[in-house]
């Protein structure tokens, strides 16, 4: 069936609305980020989730918000994959302030955080909802080392998993709470939720989408290649701050997500690169 005009003018609009929000997201990420990064005592949590905090600012500050502006302007030039790396990178900054606007300690920021969260979820929503996922697939399974990056996102949905319910189980079992969490001062741990129930099972859906040649699914590979680089990147970071204040940092844990976010931003980089050349 053939589209009308008035069709094509609300899609138009429905992604300029969500650019705007996108571009209004990435502005107030940097603002919070540069003012967790560089203004002293803003955080009021224990220093460990602290520097956990500061080390997701420095990710985001650095790498997301460069990120999705480019990816903005690209995606303002018609590129499907500028489009897909929007969406990866809009999924980081949801997943993250949930968790500011959630389990960090409340501070002069707080409005930001949630303006910055509902900002990045309705923009996310409208170019889900506007892109079309299946043409889009069909450009990330073409462009994509399909059973290397079907590899990595299952490795990592796996890896995670059984590493959370593994945490959750013991805890079930002996009541003794996880000692990151006792580190961080929480009676629960937002990732466990935002990981198992969102995050981790879209990494699958990505990779069986890569493995089944299915585009609608296989869409969703790149955004999270690009949440992977992110995310794990703000896992590194809060390493750096933690052997700053001169805590000990798990060298395993820190070559395991520093091999991840490698691999992840070496896939999303071949993507990105073969678009702008074809």
């Amino acid at each position: 069936m053939d589209r009308t005009p008035e069709l094509d003018m609300n899609l138009s609009d429905s992604r300029t609305t969500a650019d705007l929000l996108a571009w209004a997201a990435a502005i107030l990420a940097a603002i919070a980020t540069a003012t967790g990064l560089f203004v002293t005592g803003l955080y009021r949590d224990v220093p460990f989730w602290a520097e956990q905090a500061r080390g997701i600012d420095l990710a985001t500050l650095f790498l997301a918000v460069p990120i999705l502006v480019l990816a903005l302007l690209a995606a303002r030039g018609g590129s499907p994959i500028g489009r897909l790396v929007v969406l990866g990178a809009l999924l980081y900054l949801v997943y993250n302030y949930v968790i500011y606007t959630t389990s960090v300690a409340m501070n002069r920021l707080a409005i930001v955080y949630i303006a910055t969260l509902g900002l990045s979820t309705w923009s996310l929503a409208l170019m889900v909802l506007r892109t079309d996922l299946r043409a889009a697939g069909g450009d990330v399974l073409r462009r994509l080392p399909r059973r290397t990056t079907a590899a990595l996102l299952t490795v990592v949905a796996l890896l995670f998993a059984l590493l959370w319910l593994s945490q959750i189980a013991a805890f079930t079992t002996s009541g003794t709470l996880p000692v990151d969490l006792k580190r961080a001062n929480l009676p629960a741990n937002p990732v466990y939720a935002l990981d198992l129930g969102f995050f981790l099972p879209l990494a699958l859906v990505g990779g069986v989408g890569l493995l089944r040649r299915l585009p609608t699914a296989a869409a969703f590979a790149l955004p999270m290649l690009i949440w992977v680089l992110l995310t794990s990147a703000g896992v590194i970071g809060g390493f750096i701050f933690e052997s700053t204040a001169g805590e000990t940092v798990p060298i395993p844990v820190l070559v395991v997500i520093s091999a991840l976010a490698l691999l992840a931003g070496a896939l999303a980089l071949w993507a990105i690169l073969r678009q702008e050349g074809s």
